[in-house]
């Protein structure tokens, strides 16, 4: 006899969808006549922690724990897998809105806009984008009104993904955002890293962006070098002390 499923997690703190989805693995259970782990580990050849795991509400289980899961109860595994990537969707949809949630309040903080250092892909770049203009409270008409070349019928197919972002597009949507130019670097560096095909578009691109000028600093007691292109060390003299 199986012994008794812990309790899933509370919804008003846990992730509701993700608990409904064990709690129907644990329905399904049931229905089988409540066979234990062990006996499912062998049916299914997964792991009993894995199986209990998925059925825990507390962790997205992969698909192949799921499909030895549901297989193990006798069930078919084609409706499973049908709710499982619509789950999987809803965890994506879900860690996205927390993540950029968090990339808004550091460029409120910090007054950079800087791309975030999560590896991305291109489709949350694009999404990303999305949220850099309403960050800037601009519409698409007030993107094409402030940078010249694209209209905002192609910003809207690019930051909705259907359309690919391109260096040329990206740089002009960081000009239409106001970033600045050491910002720019940083979101070309992810494109190219995210679209390796615009890798060479981007080295082209990154040699018209000023670069910024640090100031040097030199030490107490160290004389800065003479203007008019002086040498260090000699200066215009022969270093005599009276000039000749």
């Amino acid at each position: 006899m199986a012994r008794p499923m812990n309790p899933l997690p509370d919804t008003t703190s846990g992730d509701r969808q993700l608990v409904d989805f064990a709690a129907g693995l644990r329905s399904l259970r049931t229905k089988a006549g409540s066979p234990n782990l062990a006996a499912m580990s062998e049916r299914s050849g997964i792991c009993m922690s894995s199986l209990s795991g998925a059925q825990g509400g507390h962790k997205m289980p992969t698909w192949r724990t799921v499909e030895g899961y549901v297989r193990a109860c006798g069930a078919d595994a084609t409706i499973w897998h049908v709710r499982w990537q619509k789950l999987q969707l809803a965890q994506r949809t879900t860690r996205a809105r927390s993540n950029h949630a968090a990339i808004m309040k550091n460029w409120a903080s910090l007054r950079r806009i800087s791309p975030p250092r999560w590896p991305m892909d291109e489709t949350e770049l694009a999404e990303i984008l999305d949220q850099l203009r309403r960050f800037r409270g601009l519409s698409l008409r007030n993107m094409a009104d402030r940078s010249v070349g694209y209209s905002h019928h192609t910003y809207g197919n690019v930051l909705r993904g259907d359309r690919p972002v391109t260096a040329g597009i990206l740089l002009a949507i960081l000009h239409a955002c106001a970033v600045s130019p050491d910002e720019m670097r940083h979101w070309l560096y992810v494109l190219a890293r995210v679209r390796p095909s615009q890798a060479l578009r981007v080295q082209s691109l990154l040699t018209k962006i000023p670069t910024p000028r640090v100031p040097v600093r030199y030490r107490a007691g160290t004389p800065a070098p003479m203007g008019g292109g002086a040498r260090m060390g000699g200066g215009t003299g022969s270093g005599n002390g009276n000039g000749k």
